[in-house]
């Protein structure tokens, strides 16, 4: 499997089911997509679709995960939103930073992929 991000660090939530342990286990798990899939930790989806916007990142924290972005080390004022049709969990909303960090929401815990390619 090509990688083109792995999870280099995460945050908890307010509202984390995920004990420090399992997150930890998390870490440098890969990450590969292409334009129909996405496989990640040994799990793939097929024929994925995905829609792609931008929102902005304080108003979409508190809404969504009841987190400011202070709390996620996110400076970025806009971010862009993936919604996907693939149920693993994480994907099926997840969002991009300007630095091109993809970042997940997986039991209450949000876990950062930093991309292993540069293009």
């Amino acid at each position: 499997m090509r990688v083109l991000w792995t999870v280099s660090k995460y945050i908890p939530g307010t509202n984390a089911k995920c004990r420090n342990e399992e997150a930890r286990k998390m870490l440098f798990k890969p990450l590969d997509m292409t334009a129909t899939t996405i496989t990640f930790d040994g799990k793939e989806c097929s024929n994925v679709t995905f829609k792609k916007e931008k929102v902005n990142a304080e108003d979409y924290l508190k809404e969504v995960f009841h987190v400011t972005p202070q709390l996620l080390d996110i400076e970025d004022e806009t971010i862009e939103v993936i919604k996907t049709t693939c149920n693993l969990p994480g994907f099926v909303e997840y969002f991009r930073l300007s630095d091109r960090r993809l970042v997940i929401y997986i039991n209450g815990v949000f876990f950062y992929l930093e991309p292993a390619v540069n293009y």
